[in-house]
C-alpha cells in the first residue's frame, strides 16, 4: 500500500503564484475590455494581433441603442467582478504566505460569496433594463438569460463555507482555550 503523496509546498506556492497573476490580469483586464466592447456599436470589428474580434450578434451590448447605458451596466457588472477578482487575490496570497484559516480569509470569501449572489441578481435586471431600450415602444419586450442564474448557488456555497470556517475556527480557539 502506497501512501498517499501530500501536494508539496513548492507545488503549493506555484499554483498560488499562477492564480495570482491570472487575477490581477483579470482584476485589470476585465473592466477595460467590457468598456471597449460596450462602445464598439453593432457591425465594428476590433482588430487583434493580425486578426480580428467580430460582433455578429444583436444582443451585444454595443448593438443597443442606448450604448451609454449599456456602458454603465457592464462598468458595474466589471467592478463586481473585479472585486471579487481582488478578494480572491488576497486569499491566494494568504494561503501563500501560509495564513489560511484567519477571521480576514473567512470574510474575503464571505464578500466572494455575496459578490456572486449581487451579480446574479444585478445581471438579471440590468438584462431587462437593456431589453426594455433594445425593443420597441408599441412592443416592449423583456428578457433575461437563464445562465445568469449560475451564480447564484456558487455564492450561496461560499457563504455557507465562510460560515462552516468561521464555526471550525472558533471550535479550534475553543479547543485551545481547554487544552
Amino acid at each position: 500500500m502506497g501512501k498517499k503523496k501530500m501536494v508539496s509546498k513548492s507545488k503549493m506556492i506555484f499554483w498560488c503564484r499562477f492564480m495570482e497573476i491570472a487575477l490581477l490580469i483579470g482584476l485589470i483586464s476585465t473592466p477595460i475590455l467590457g468598456q471597449v466592447f460596450s462602445w464598439l456599436q453593432a457591425g465594428n470589428d476590433v482588430p487583434v494581433m493580425g486578426g480580428v474580434i467580430h460582433k455578429e450578434f444583436e444582443i451585444f451590448p454595443g448593438s443597443h441603442p442606448n450604448t451609454a447605458a449599456s456602458a454603465i451596466c457592464n462598468l458595474l457588472r466589471d467592478c463586481i467582478f473585479s472585486l471579487m477578482f481582488w478578494h480572491f487575490y488576497k486569499v491566494f496570497k494568504d494561503i501563500r504566505a501560509g495564513v489560511v484559516f484567519s477571521q480576514q480569509q473567512i470574510k474575503r470569501i464571505s464578500i466572494s460569496g455575496w459578490c456572486f449572489i449581487v451579480l446574479s441578481i444585478y445581471s438579471i435586471i440590468s438584462d431587462m433594463f437593456l431589453s426594455l431600450l433594445q425593443s420597441p415602444e408599441e412592443n416592449r419586450q423583456y428578457y433575461f438569460q437563464v445562465d445568469n442564474l449560475i451564480y447564484t448557488p456558487i455564492g450561496i456555497g461560499l457563504v455557507i463555507l465562510s460560515y462552516v470556517l468561521q464555526l471550525a475556527t472558533e471550535i479550534k480557539e475553543e479547543q485551545e482555550l481547554v487544552i
